[in-house]
């Protein structure tokens, strides 16, 4: 696979020479050249532009491949792609002619993370005092690389360091819960360097909390979050763009199928495999769905009679911006805070403040979440209907993964009543490579392996270090 000969160094941190997996900014061919402020600057920008592609760039991304995987994503495209449908089908490992779910997404931000880590001491050397909190908007990227790989990746990942006179010093496999502390470090490294930003400050402490959310760590999630306001985004930007055949895919996934494809690679599902959300049928105001941008890929190259695409308007046409990071996000982890604390009426009214502020979501309901869901309902119900709050409004923004495998973790669901289970709707289809007659049980997208045939020097790396079925 094309991941392979770039992710074994990427994975431990790699070589000074590795250090960027794309060709360097123009004008920078040294690493002594970025030894300034604009040197620093430009492996600022370059870092934060791998992070963004591992992110959101075309299908490689993570964030398609954790939305197949979960219950957001349905897959479109067995007339031309039908390789990559074991995703869909919960079989992350490859194989049969499958390929691995992630791996080009996990070799960008890997690498971004790398170059980051390469700006830091000169970005801190160089900035001066107005412009720090550019180190604190690196620390923040590297602890978002760090947050993502541990939501949606089996734990195993090492993640190794550079060492100042040249040379890698191995990391060893990480469980989840030590990569999440990780990305807590670097967090909050974050925020102490923010200078006052509030950009930063925000991207810096919704990160954190997050993480800490991650960890079931309720009521330190809710402190991280004082002072961000409902307003507050940050965007993954990406620039619009075609797509050319073999070629860099400049755009974001949704950009992708509503401009480069003139179809639909993925589609949103509804109910998928029983336990899915309905997120087209619900017709909620936080999804509108268009059905106008283009068709399924299928009904494109093959003519399926399957030609209904759902395209969630949000995220523009042409789509250059996702949220990484929001106020709407505080307020939710806000309201799980009171709900773990066995505060549900403060529970319900942090929900339904959410839903009242239409100035700052752009969302207008017409109706309060109804007591029989809410206060009145037992407890299972209530975290039921935290999930679904959580579902809705951060549809498509790479959160809902880490949420259902909380859902295991945390709240002791089994993943057969989590994740989509039964009958694969597409078990036969004549261009799968194999059969794949009922969904798998992974819960997590998986490491690569020597087997898709990668080689990493660090001896310690062994792929995941559980089944994949573990959250």
């Amino acid at each position: 696979m094309a991941v392979a000969a770039a992710l074994g160094a990427l994975l431990i941190g790699c070589r000074p020479s590795d250090v960027l997996s794309v060709p360097p900014p123009s004008g920078v061919t040294a690493s002594s050249a970025y030894q300034s402020q604009s040197g620093a600057e430009l492996l600022l920008a370059q870092g934060r532009a791998q992070i963004f592609a591992g992110y959101a760039q075309g299908f490689p991304a993570v964030l398609g491949y954790s939305g197949l995987l979960g219950d957001e994503f349905e897959w479109t495209f067995f007339s031309e792609a039908a390789n990559r449908a074991n995703v869909d089908a919960r079989i992350t490992a490859g194989g049969d002619g499958y390929v691995e779910g992630g791996d080009g997404g996990l070799e960008s931000l890997l690498g971004g993370r790398t170059t980051l880590l390469s700006a830091l001491p000169w970005l801190e050397q160089y900035e001066p005092a107005s412009g720090q909190s550019k180190v604190g908007e690196a620390f923040a990227l590297i602890g978002y690389t760090e947050l993502l790989i541990a939501e949606d990746y089996c734990a195993g990942i090492p993640l190794g360091r550079l060492l100042p006179g040249g040379g890698v010093q191995y990391g060893t496999p990480l469980t989840t819960d030590s990569l999440l502390a990780t990305a807590e470090v670097d967090l909050d490294s974050a925020a102490a360097h923010a200078g006052g930003d509030p950009t930063i400050t925000g991207l810096a402490q919704v990160g954190l909390a997050r993480a800490e959310l991650d960890r079931g760590q309720f009521a330190q999630a809710t402190a991280a979050l004082s002072g961000v306001p409902t307003s507050f985004v940050y965007n993954v930007e990406l620039e619009p763009g075609a797509f050319t055949s073999g070629g860099p895919n400049a755009f974001n996934v949704y950009d992708e199928e509503a401009q480069g494809h003139t179809c639909g690679w993925l589609n949103v599902a509804d109910g998928k495999g029983g336990n899915g959300l309905d997120y087209v049928s619900a017709q909620d105001p936080r999804l509108v769905l268009s059905t106008a941008v283009a068709v399924t890929c299928d009904a494109f190259y093959a003519g399926s009679a399957d030609s209904v695409w759902y395209y969630p308007v949000k995220f523009g046409n042409p789509s250059t911006d996702i949220p990484l990071a929001s106020g709407i996000e505080a307020r939710l982890m806000e309201a799980e805070g009171d709900l773990n604390a066995n505060q549900p009426g403060a529970w319900a009214d942090a929900l339904n403040a959410l839903r009242a502020d239409s100035g700052d979501t752009k969302v207008v309901f017409q109706a309060a979440l109804p007591t029989d869901s809410t206060t009145g309902a037992i407890a299972a119900t209530q975290v039921d209907v935290m999930f679904r709050e959580r579902a809705f409004w951060l549809y498509g923004t790479g959160a809902r993964l880490g949420d259902m495998r909380r859902l295991i973790r945390q709240y002791g669901r089994d993943q057969s009543t989590v994740f989509p289970v039964g009958p694969y709707p597409n078990a036969n289809n004549p261009r799968l490579p194999a059969p794949l007659p009922s969904y798998g049980t992974d819960v997590s997208l998986t490491l690569p392996t020597a087997s898709a045939g990668v080689s990493d020097p660090n001896p310690s790396y062994k792929g995941c270090l559980t089944s994949t079925k573990v959250a």
